[in-house]
């Protein structure tokens, strides 16, 4: 049986607040309980825009799926062109048969080269 739930998430940056222009936001709901095997992808959003950070973005996901003994956590991308701007390098775990409220997740850009992208 298919149990529909959504909670809202909000992108920061931990330094520039800027997207690129069309930038391709991709937001996963993962399964990371097995050890050096890749996540499992329980949920994802797509969305182009650019502009500045925060985002704001509703992720929906079919609960049924959830198994409380395995481990969630929230992955973030930010891409333009196929090239990475941002991505969240700390782990955003999440308990998302319980979760309530926005979470917040910071996102890092990416280097370069010796030096910045330029956007």
């Amino acid at each position: 049986m298919t149990l529909i739930k959504s909670f809202n998430v909000e992108i920061v940056s931990s330094g520039d607040n800027t997207l690129p222009p069309s930038g391709l936001v991709k937001l996963s709901l993962i399964d990371v309980s097995i050890a050096d095997a890749p996540a499992i992808s329980l949920a994802e959003l797509r969305l182009r825009c650019g502009g500045l950070m925060p985002i704001n973005l509703p992720l929906t996901f079919d609960s049924s799926l959830i198994d409380p003994r395995r481990s969630y956590a929230l992955a973030v991308r930010i891409e333009k062109d196929d090239r990475l701007y941002y991505i969240n390098t700390s782990r955003h775990s999440i308990e998302p048969g319980t979760v309530s409220g926005t979470q917040r997740v910071t996102v890092d850009q990416i280097a370069s080269g010796p030096g910045q992208l330029s956007l």
